[in-house]
């Protein structure tokens, strides 16, 4: 059960995933990430998308670990700190997304987030079983 909430949060997720290695190779997408301060994103802000990727492929990877989709290369016990860690950061970052000034942002990445989000939780209390 808990491995198809697994498959649908990463797939919801991977649109953040994509936005943000458009945003570090240049594309003009600005306004659906940072309050929509830039419609493309400075040259020197860009290598600070770097680690958020780099974090968010971890996620990807913990949400289909944790959700039996993938085969446990870490030990379980960490996957699932590791999920609910995410579940909790992704509430926070749903948080700061639906409170963006840009609208794009807001009901575009707000729709992935709400929904990422919700999966990861749902696969997170899956995980205590």
């Amino acid at each position: 059960m808990f491995y198809i909430a697994a498959i649908v949060g990463s797939i919801f997720f991977l649109p953040s995933i994509a936005l943000n290695i458009a945003l570090a190779l240049g594309a003009p997408l600005g306004m659906y990430a940072m309050n929509g301060r830039h419609k493309v994103v400075p040259q020197e802000v860009r290598r600070a998308f770097v680690l958020p990727i780099i974090m968010q492929f971890i996620a990807l990877f913990t949400i289909l670990s944790a959700g039996r989709v993938l085969p446990e290369i870490i030990p379980f016990g960490i996957t699932r700190i590791l999920v609910f860690f995410y579940a909790v950061y992704l509430t926070f970052y749903t948080a700061t997304v639906l409170f963006s000034l840009s609208a794009q942002e807001r009901h575009v990445m707000g729709f992935f987030a709400i929904a990422s989000t919700i999966c990861f939780w749902i696969v997170a209390v899956g995980t205590i079983q």
